[in-house]
């Protein structure tokens, strides 16, 4: 196989620590793969071996071309995820099972019914039990004390309860999860130096794939393991480390010279992958952070088209373009499969999925996209509409009649099919209260003579829906931008429809599609949809990355210099999954509101400014 310099440089590497520096596209699975190959032919035993990485898939992938480049079919290397080892470590040293480690669904399963006994919003929102276990796993990889903890999705002592009742839940029943699996690793590491003197004769060569994405907590492992001969082979890109919200340090990887001052490093800047006209954009734009490696990455490709950038009137605008874009590239030649759209952000896609349908364009999404309509903003809204075209049931009334608060009480809905008469009798003797049945009778009414967009407006407008929406987020402590944008997302939904039925009907299809395009049921020939995230380590033809406007890339939350320059990081991995043609799209408007282009544009494009 043939390698270039910097890549023969890392593969023939004797003993001791190395830093590989591995730019997008530029051969770093070759380089472990050879690595190893390399190793074996100098005699190193395969059992002491050990190759981890962050997914299965990765971890498979690797230990597949390995073998292929062997010629062999087995081996005693040990290829596996940071869990995965870890795992094994522990079965070894308290003999668990697999039935001691929660599920992911198990979890979820678990928070949801702890969430929704701390907490009596909890029932309304599919999402919370996630973003509860996110802030949970954050705590416990950071080993933070629950007390110096703030929560952004819940009250601070509700979210406290919460995962003292989760703790305890998991040691009556005596499970782990995935961060208590790399806790007691951690632990009986440190308590047990004989344990770790086992493993470390086990493992006397580490090669780390993707560690610009290692946690603290994993490389204290890490380090440990790989005492005291230091055989640390790490693999990286610290301008593609992009999961910080998981507990990512990209600290770690530029403080490695520091930890290992004799480490040898090595630069991968040859790109096999793109055009010069794209790495030229996308190192425009990287080389404005601070904190990094500086390193010049060049391209092994000839010259192509120059990078396409579109600034729109708004979405709709924006999305027609796309689709015709790709319904052009597919009619001269280009497979749908070789296009992918890129997103900050999962719900950030609804008006470019409904115009890929509109177009009868194949897609497929590279993550679960959730659904606008099963938000629970969205289902109170539809339900508002339901009740306005005739809807009696009890269930509807109980949720919205105190969005926003009316101080109706749940008694007054005493029976299965809700009669405004009835209401008027239970509250005969208060006036006040009648005035309110009154009030909601009468919007009620007006909503049911609306056209769907102006019915949406009257919800948030008239009715007050969205006053209660921003008092709700100021109670939970989020952003209301987050919850401001469901509305603003389902008012964009409903524009040009005559009817709630026929807007029902597009809702069920949108659903539907998106049901059937998740990974569960991938379409293989479609066009990829993605977040930014999803995308990293994929590669296509043609690219397109949408609504590249200030508070979506970079997303509003970010406000800190790390938070910018992870903004960036997440565009320049977008950037650099391009292989012919990349285009970057942002709009002058977003529901009906004047938004402002990207603060990186103009490092992208200098003559932008």
């Amino acid at each position: 196989m043939h390698y270039n310099q910097a890549q023969k440089q890392a593969i023939e590497h004797g003993e001791g620590p190395m830093l590989v520096l591995a730019g997008p596209g530029s051969g770093k699975t070759a380089v472990i793969t050879g690595r190893l190959c390399r190793l074996m032919q100098n005699g190193i035993s395969p059992s002491s071996i050990l190759v981890v990485t962050f997914t299965r898939t990765a971890a498979a992938e690797m230990k597949g071309r390995f073998l292929s480049q062997m010629g062999i079919s087995s081996t005693q290397a040990t290829f596996g995820t940071f869990h995965g080892v870890f795992y094994g470590i522990l079965r070894h040293a308290y003999h668990i099972s697999g039935q001691n480690i929660i599920s992911e669904e198990q979890k979820n399963k678990l928070l949801r019914e702890i969430t929704g006994h701390c907490y009596s919003g909890a029932e309304s929102e599919a999402d919370l039990p996630a973003s509860v276990s996110r802030e949970i796993s954050t705590v416990k990889s950071a080993r933070m004390d629950i007390s110096h903890f703030y929560s952004t999705v819940l009250p601070q002592e509700v979210f406290r309860n919460i995962y003292r009742e989760y703790e305890l839940w998991m040691k009556e029943n005596k499970k782990l999860d995935f961060d208590d699996i790399m806790i007691w690793c951690h632990r009986l590491f440190t308590r047990r130096p004989d344990v770790l003197e086992l493993w470390q004769q086990k493992f006397q060569y580490l090669l780390v794939d993707e560690f610009q994405d290692i946690s603290p907590l994993q490389y204290d492992i890490v380090k440990m393991l790989a005492e005291p001969e230091h055989n640390l082979f790490i693999v990286g890109d610290d301008d593609q480390s992009i999961y910080r919200f998981r507990g990512a340090n990209p600290e770690i990887m530029l403080g490695f010279p520091k930890d290992y001052p004799s480490a040898a490093v090595v630069a991968l800047e040859t790109n096999y992958r793109s055009t010069p006209q794209i790495l030229e954009c996308a190192g425009r734009l990287i080389v404005e952070n601070k904190k990094r490696f500086p390193k010049k990455i060049r391209a092994d490709r000839e010259n192509g088209s120059p990078v396409e950038f579109r600034l729109f009137g708004h979405v709709r605008e924006e999305t027609a373009q796309l689709a015709a874009n790709i319904r052009k590239a597919a009619a001269e030649g280009m497979p749908y499969r070789e296009m992918a759209v890129l997103f900050r952000t999962n719900t950030g896609c609804r008006s470019a999925v409904e115009q890929l349908m509109a177009w009868q364009i194949p897609f497929r999404a590279g993550d679960v996209i959730p659904c606008l309509y099963d938000h629970w903003i969205a289902r109170n809204v539809m339900t508002y509409l339901q009740i306005a075209a005739g809807s009696r049931k009890r269930g509807d009334f109980l949720q919205i009649c105190n969005r926003p608060n009316r101080y109706l009480s749940r008694d007054a809905f005493y029976e299965p099919a809700v009669s405004f008469e009835h209401l008027y009798q239970y509250y005969g003797d208060k006036e006040w209260m009648c005035e309110r049945v009154e009030r909601l009778e009468a919007d009620l009414k007006a909503l049911s003579c609306l056209a769907p967009y102006g019915a949406v407006q009257y919800i948030r407008r008239g009715i007050g829906y969205e006053g209660y929406v921003k008092e709700y987020a100021l109670s939970r402590n989020i952003p209301e931008e987050e919850l401001i944008q469901i509305l603003d997302e389902l008012s964009e939904s409903a524009r040009g429809f005559s009817s709630l039925e026929v807007w029902q009907e597009h809702i069920a299809a949108y659903r539907e599609q998106l049901q059937r395009r998740s990974r569960r049921e991938p379409e293989k020939e479609g066009v990829m949809i993605s977040t930014l995230h999803a995308s990293k380590g994929m590669e296509y033809d043609s690219v397109y990355i949408l609504d590249v406007n200030e508070g979506v890339i970079p997303y509003h939350k970010a406000v800190l210099d790390a938070d910018l320059e992870e903004e960036r990081r997440m565009l320049y991995v977008g950037m650099t999954r391009a292989r012919k043609k990349l285009y970057l799209y942002a709009v002058k408007e977003r529901y009906e509101k004047k938004t402002e282009v990207s603060r990186f544009v103009s490092d992208i494009f200098p003559e932008i400014r």
